[in-house]
């Protein structure tokens, strides 16, 4: 019964999911490809809380249009001639690498590994007794559903990216440093460290929660035009399942090798290195239109964490005219 239980039990979000894939609206970009302008209008104004007249929208609108017809492009091109234009672009390819890195370094802050393995850390941290560690790893995994629920569903568009992922790489470096001091140098017998410990798996929770264990999917789909998103997207994530996998494979053996401690100091340091080069390397894309995220990418990569993106510009052209040529513009360098 119990198993049945543990099996059923995930079911019931990916039947509410499913149900609710019928009621979920058509992108404006997908209605302009096929010539639904009205629609993809009205869709737009939906998305950005605007009037379907207001200046601002319909100057982003007039960018959607010219981005669907690349949506058109993608029929005809192959496989291989959209990964030779990703690999030779150098916006493109750095868009690229950036979505892979950050689901490499995702998957190896100790992230999924922790997970599957709670109720193990949650002993080593203290807890005693089978049924005290199962409900405590219940409340971890409630945790995590809360803050990922609270910042899906708004505080990510409030705060923006770039703050979310450098704040939760920050509470698990912060985290992981705490469990490799507390398990390489405090006795087991410190009760006030144990619940310290027991804390900090809490703490951690948060942070991943809110910072890669999300913002990474998010990313994947901001970063890439229309014409090479689908190849680009599908890599990215079968590299972050690879290495889910691989994650979730060595855990065991590198808290046996390495011993506790070790395995959450190599945790901490992907951590520190994630928040290095992310720090680098990672724009803020909120609000960003898609026909300019080829501009945060125009310099090198160790620079593109500072750029930034005049949204004025972009929409004062359409007004004086010149938007047609200037938009073309950026969708020829984006694609």
């Amino acid at each position: 019964m119990q198993y049945r239980l543990v099996q059923s039990i995930p079911l019931i979000p990916v039947g509410l999911a499913f149900i609710g894939s019928f009621f979920m609206p058509d992108s404006p970009r997908w209605l302009a490809s096929k010539g639904r302008h009205t629609e993809s209008v009205a869709a737009l104004a939906r998305l950005r809380g605007m009037g379907v007249n207001d200046p601002e929208l319909l100057a982003e609108h007039a960018g959607v249009e010219m981005d669907s017809a690349s949506i058109a492009e993608m029929k005809n091109a192959s496989l291989k001639s959209t990964a030779v234009e990703v690999l030779t672009s150098p916006t493109l390819r750095s868009r690229f690498l950036l979505a892979l890195a950050m689901q490499t370094i995702s998957q190896w802050t100790g992230g999924n590994g922790i997970t599957y393995y709670i109720s193990d850390i949650f002993q080593y941290a203290g807890i005693t007794g089978s049924n005290t560690s199962l409900i405590t790893s219940g409340a971890y995994g409630l945790v995590k559903l809360l803050f990922t629920m609270i910042f899906a569903w708004g505080l990510i568009d409030m705060i923006g990216r770039r703050r979310c992922f450098m704040a939760g790489l920050s509470l698990q470096c912060a985290t992981h440093i705490y469990m490799a001091v507390y398990f390489g140098a405090i006795p087991d017998t410190n009760e006030s460290a144990s619940n310290a410990a027991v804390a900090s798996v809490f703490v951690y929770a948060i942070g991943w929660s809110i910072g890669l264990c999300t913002i990474p999917y998010i990313y994947g789909t901001e970063l890439f035009p229309t014409k090479v998103r689908s190849l680009c997207y599908a890599v990215v994530m079968a590299a972050h399942w690879f290495f889910q996998f691989a994650v979730v494979r060595v855990t065991p053996l590198m808290l046996a090798s390495l011993d506790k401690w070790g395995a959450y100091t190599f945790w901490a340091c992907i951590c520190a290195s994630g928040l290095v080069i992310l720090g680098l390397w990672a724009p803020e894309t909120k609000g960003i239109p898609m026909e300019r995220m080829d501009e945060l990418f125009q310099r090198p990569w160790y620079k593109c964490g500072s750029a930034k993106v005049s949204i004025d510009s972009f929409e004062n052209s359409y007004r004086d005219g010149t938007g047609e040529k200037a938009g073309a513009l950026h969708v020829e360098k984006a694609v």
